[in-house]
């Protein structure tokens, strides 16, 4: 299988199982690949410069996606519009309905930044659009994506500690799960052995709340954890229903089950099974968790240094 990573690629070998399959000049924060085989790669990782979206072509080239004016976002440029452009790109899934959804976290006070960008694959224009500033909470940081099987839902992760909820068909949303034990991050966030050091001075730690979510197969259930490990997940039935309900919104907490003490984690990804895989950013590896919370290492790999987006 090919696990695109922060790969070392000067290293000659890797882990059975685990493949080469194109390096980069740039890091990456992942790949998304849809149904036709084309591949679309986020490149925005700790900066906010062009390209942030970009195509890998079949000769391993690649283009502006969707086109260069998306990717033309200049902070210094008064004439840029941050509500027509990437301004920090974090998550980015193929969704249920074949369209590119890219999650910008766009920038504090920057209005109109925050949003979600649905791109059309057959047409390669943004004809979904989704401005997340009346959701969003003053420290949020909104990260990735994941829907429901219906595709009439969106799910989205804020760093927080918090979960948005977004109907698609209406573009109303909610804001759940903030403060909660299962969105919180708990555990110290490690890399290849060491602390993560935080933002708060001398001795802190880094601590970034619900990060990582997967939708089952069946659609039934929502998995999520912060990024420094904890694997929950609560039946999509009531985080749909809080849309529409707002003392379930208020006590969604009360829904949630532990599924498995996962690691400090870069990113995840569900297979058809329902067996979710989740990036070990200390020890380096990719975890294979069942649906029963059963957890065993899939891939162990020096170049493995922070898997993000799968």
């Amino acid at each position: 299988m090919g696990l695109l990573g922060l790969l070392d690629c000067t290293a000659s070998a890797y882990a059975p199982g685990l493949e080469l399959v194109y390096s980069l000049d740039r890091a990456t924060q992942g790949i998304s690949i849809a149904a036709d085989g084309r591949k679309f790669l986020s490149q925005r990782y700790s900066t906010t410069a062009a390209p942030q979206i970009v195509e890998l072509l079949a000769d391993n080239t690649t283009k502006l996606y969707p086109n260069a004016a998306w990717n033309s976002y200049n902070s210094s440029d008064s004439s840029s519009n941050p509500r027509r452009t990437f301004v920090s790109v974090d998550g980015a899934r193929i969704g249920p309905d074949g369209r590119y959804w890219v999650v910008d976290g766009g920038s504090t006070g920057l209005n109109g930044s925050t949003k979600l960008v649905g791109v059309n694959l057959t047409t390669n224009a943004v004809d979904k659009l989704y401005y997340l500033d009346n959701l969003k909470a003053s420290d949020s940081g909104i990260d990735d994506v994941r829907f429901s099987a219906s595709g009439k839902v969106g799910y989205l992760s804020d760093t927080a500690g918090a979960l948005l909820v977004l109907n698609l068909t209406t573009g109303n949303g909610v804001r759940v799960l903030a403060g909660s034990d299962s969105a919180t991050a708990w555990f110290p966030m490690m890399y290849n052995g060491t602390l993560v050091p935080g933002y708060g001075g001398a001795g802190s730690t880094l601590a970034v709340g619900l990060d990582q979510i997967e939708v089952s197969p069946d659609g039934k259930y929502l998995y999520y954890q912060p990024c420094n490990g904890g694997l929950y997940r609560i039946e999509t039935a009531y985080v749909d229903a809080s849309l529409t309900n707002s003392t379930l919104a208020a006590s969604l907490e009360d829904y949630a089950e532990a599924v498995a003490l996962t690691p400090s984690t870069g990113g995840t990804t569900i297979d058809g099974d329902g067996n979710i895989y989740i990036s070990d950013t200390n020890l380096l590896a990719i975890w294979k968790v069942t649906p029963e919370g059963r957890a065993t290492i899939l891939v162990q790999d020096d170049a493995l240094l922070w898997t993000d987006l799968m």
